[in-house]
């Protein structure tokens, strides 16, 4: 009769076998593939290391780009440049520096480099050519990553400006932070190290060797001595490049003790097995249930899963483990989301510059068709004007023909103002008339609306002594136009207390001028479409849709912008100027004695 076993009988004997007949092997081979994996994944981490450092350069030219347009879009630096004002430039440059997060650059435009690194002859043709440069190049010991953009004045290409920052120390270190390797900068031609976060001794050594031999982008075992390396190398410049390594005795250190535990855990398993085995059999199938319904709620996004308390050394490990596992995942996911919602912010930042560029190329093209069509059309209007002048006075004993005419010629002449309207988006301007105090300007608007108000609280409000690079006619049309549409709003709306605010104050390159209404406000989906010409919300009586375009048209011919705000209440217009050149000296004592015809 055979012999039946019980389960845990035959559970002792299996343990029994397989510690006596399969740990030494299983140890040892399992040492040879933790150290094997060990390497290989120090090998791995390093090979990716080049792509951390691209997509790093990549983000970082991103900003470089930003600060050096930033710089180059400077007026008073392009007026430097055209004067050939090597100091002024240098000036900028210095008070331009803490904003830039690195070397400020400024190339002449006959290929001279007046501040920063000496810049290399291709890259001004490229910036006048394709418009921005983004490069690495190494000088003197150092390498730099620079970033150029093209300086104009006028239509004209006066030089290039941009930064350059340095590949020191701490780019170094947070390349280091981003890798988990040590990094090291090689240039020139004799491969020079820059800067490491290795020790000097060691970082030559490792120079040395990756010279010799025929470093690619897989990760090497190099020797320096009393320790050996791992190590990638990655080009950074045509005459610089970058080794990311790692020691390999620390990338192994866990080793030892994954051996004296292992050891320690086999007499212990050796000793207790086949006391305890019987045991096992009925309390690790429960853990193990419990960690699998927290994997399972894991997978179904609740991180909150209880998870198995045992006196099991091996399964209590395993729930820790599950736990920090969950815990890390939990934080990368979070981070994640974070991520993705400042993407998404900045891709809607994104999206509304270029919808206002696209609404401004519109506007302006749009703007140039009709004043060309309002010059087609006022000359006919105004030989058909004289000519229903000469039928009104042959039609002097008609007083029907009479009012017929009439009513032809206030058309014609509301056809004629509408031109004109159209007309002045275009029309050339004075140049010396283009200067404004913003605050009395805005202070003539609100006497102007406040006397045909309906009981609405009209103020305007900001620092005197502005000037703002427009003519007052053209800022008080504007202004008013802006005042004029709050009031129409508030009063169809029947706004309680209405109240339209209007603030000047100074902005970083000019004047900022705001009208600030607590009416309805302007519906998001006519946002887009208020600045087009003929759209408007009013009835056919009370106007033609011209009224923002115009504003809009006299605003950017004075090299400002109109735009409108996202305000909680109501609609905030804001008119942002340049503020205007200086006066000559006759010319500010002719505006003295205008001002005061008393003084001497």
């Amino acid at each position: 009769m055979a012999v039946r076993l019980t389960l845990q009988r035959a559970l002792l004997g299996a343990i029994a076998v397989a510690l006596l007949v399969g740990l030494v092997p299983a140890a040892i081979a399992l040492d040879k593939r933790v150290v094997a994996a060990l390497i290989a994944n120090a090998r791995s981490d390093l090979e990716m290391a080049p792509g951390v450092l691209a997509d790093r350069t990549t983000s970082h030219a991103t900003m470089l780009s930003m600060h050096a347009e930033d710089f180059a879009r400077l007026s008073s630096l392009a007026d430097a440049l055209v004067r050939q004002d090597t100091g002024e430039v240098r000036r900028l440059a210095d008070s331009a520096r803490p904003t830039l997060g690195g070397e400020p650059m400024v190339i002449a435009r006959d290929g001279t480099t007046l501040v920063g690194p000496m810049a290399r002859p291709d890259w001004l043709a490229a910036t006048q050519k394709t418009g921005a440069v983004v490069a690495t190049t190494a000088e003197a010991g150092s390498a730099y990553s620079v970033a150029l953009a093209p300086v104009t004045a006028g239509s004209a290409f006066a030089g290039a400006a941009g930064v350059a920052q340095p590949i020191d120390a701490s780019t170094a270190d947070l390349l280091a932070r981003l890798t988990a390797s040590d990094v090291t900068v090689l240039v020139g031609r004799d491969n020079a190290v820059s800067v490491s976060t290795l020790d000097s001794a060691r970082a030559r050594v490792l120079a040395s060797a990756i010279t010799q031999g025929s470093a690619g982008t897989d990760a090497r075992e190099y020797n320096l001595g009393s320790r050996a390396v791992i190590a990638v190398a990655s080009p950074l410049a045509p005459d610089a490049r970058i080794i990311f390594s790692r020691y390999r005795d620390a990338e192994l250190a866990v080793v030892p003790q994954l051996r004296r535990v292992a050891l320690v855990s086999a007499g212990l398993a050796l000793a207790i097995a086949l006391a305890l085995g019987a045991l096992f059999t009925a309390r690790l199938t429960r853990p193990t249930r419990e960690l699998a319904g927290a994997a399972e709620a894991m997978a179904r996004g609740s991180f909150d899963a209880p998870l198995p308390v045992s006196r099991i050394a091996e399964v209590s490990t395993v729930a820790e483990q599950f736990r920090e596992m969950r815990s890390a995942l939990e934080r990368q996911m979070n981070a994640l989301r974070d991520a993705n919602e400042a993407l998404e912010d900045r891709n809607a930042r994104l999206q509304a510059l270029q919808a206002d560029l696209m609404q401004r190329d519109r506007l302006a093209a749009t703007g140039r068709l009709v004043g060309h069509l309002a010059h087609e059309i006022r000359n006919p209007v105004a030989n058909l004007r004289n000519l229903l002048e000469l039928v009104r006075r042959r039609v002097a004993d008609d007083p029907q023909a009479r009012d017929y005419a009439d009513l032809a010629i206030d058309e014609l002449l509301r056809m004629h103002e509408l031109a004109e309207q159209m007309l002045d988006l275009n029309r050339p301007r004075d140049p010396s008339a283009q200067r404004s105090d913003p605050l009395k300007v805005a202070s003539d608007v609100v006497r102007l609306t406040t006397t045909a108000t309906d009981g609405a609280q009209i103020a305007a409000t900001g620092e005197p002594g502005l000037e703002a690079a427009m003519s007052p006619d053209s800022l008080k049309q504007v202004l008013l136009n802006l005042v004029q549409n709050a009031r129409e709003a508030q009063r169809a709306a029947s706004t309680a207390n209405p109240r339209v605010d209007v603030s000047v104050r100074r902005a970083a390159e000019g004047v900022e001028i705001a009208v600030e209404d607590n009416g309805p406000g302007v519906p998001q989906e006519l946002r887009n479409r208020i600045f087009d010409p003929f759209f408007t919300t009013k009835s056919a009586v009370d106007g033609v849709g011209l009224g923002l375009f115009v504003a809009e048209g006299l605003v950017r011919s004075a090299g400002g912008r109109l735009t409108l705000d996202r305000p909680t209440v109501g609609a905030r217009f804001v008119v942002e100027l340049p503020k205007a050149a200086p006066l000559p000296a006759t010319q500010e004592a002719h505006d003295a004695a205008v001002q005061d015809p008393h003084r001497r």
